[in-house]
């Protein structure tokens, strides 16, 4: 029969390899022009997000089209969650008549739910003067994660220059992460090439030369190679091939649509809004 035996000299040798990897990562950051990329939520946990001034979450499909969208159209604000349970319990705490339940999983609408992660469902009728409780398979879960970094924004392709632009008001910019939302915590290229270009187009409105980690230099390798045919891109991803899979065709040239939302999600006491100017 086997047993196993607490060792506290084990933990106390595991914590302080986390402290220690903590004060390495602190100490690469310190005075450094940082910009780390991740191309999944797996790679990183969130005391490591902590340490960044801005992380910026990618989920070109669909979370970062439809939060931008529903923004937009007047929702008032929209709440990240990381699973349904959450999101359902959170929605009977609340209990107001002015509080819809969105999100999905496997792509489709949750059996409860008032509204899905398809952009076309996030009009001005709908969301108007509403507080939205999200839940998605990748994007929200992400925003989640990185809550604890000094800002967080929310990108996609539709809302790419805006969110530059809004990162550039930061006062602080660095270090900064870029956190692919990926597919059930999976790499996904959509996801990799809108952080290249992100990387990409904020070096060329900079002065000096950031570091970079691998990743994101493979990011930038791979927006590079790819060019401006983002719904191509979109088609032939997994993930793009599984939304048409399913009849979700329509939201991939939403989500392909280069810089059409100036609408930019940020993160606010637990809240997605619209970024302004402080």
């Amino acid at each position: 029969m086997l047993s196993y035996v607490w060792d506290s000299r084990i933990y106390r040798f595991s914590l302080k390899s986390k402290i220690k990897e903590l004060e390495e990562t602190n100490l690469r950051h310190a005075g450094e022009r940082v910009i780390d990329l991740f191309f999944s939520p797996a790679e990183v946990t969130e005391e490591r997000l902590r340490t960044y001034r801005v992380a910026v979450v990618i989920d070109v499909l669909r979370s970062a089209t439809s939060i931008a969208l529903a923004l937009a159209n007047g929702a008032r604000g929209v709440i990240p969650v990381s699973s349904i349970s959450a999101a359902t319990l959170l929605a009977s705490q609340l209990a107001r008549d002015d509080v819809l339940l969105c999100g999905e999983r496997d792509g489709k609408l949750i059996d409860g739910f008032h509204l899905g992660n398809s952009p076309a469902d996030y009009t001005r009728e709908r969301v108007r003067g509403k507080t939205l409780i999200f839940g998605s398979s990748n994007g929200t879960p992400s925003v989640v994660k990185s809550s604890g970094s000094g800002a967080v924004f929310l990108c996609g392709f539709v809302n790419l220059p805006a969110v530059i632009d809004s990162m550039l008001h930061e006062s602080e910019l660095y270090p900064l992460a870029v956190l692919c939302s990926g597919k059930l915590n999976r790499f996904s290229i959509e996801d990799a090439v809108c952080g290249g270009q992100l990387i990409e187009q904020l070096k060329n409105r900079l002065d000096g030369e950031p570091n970079l980690n691998d990743a994101a230099r493979s990011a930038c390798l791979m927006a590079k190679d790819c060019g401006e045919d983002i719904l191509g891109l979109l088609n032939n991803s997994d993930h793009g091939r599984y939304l048409v899979s399913i009849g979700m065709e329509s939201d991939l040239a939403d989500c392909a649509a280069i810089g059409v939302q100036q609408v930019v999600p940020v993160l606010n006491d637990g809240k997605l809004v619209k970024w302004e100017v402080s």
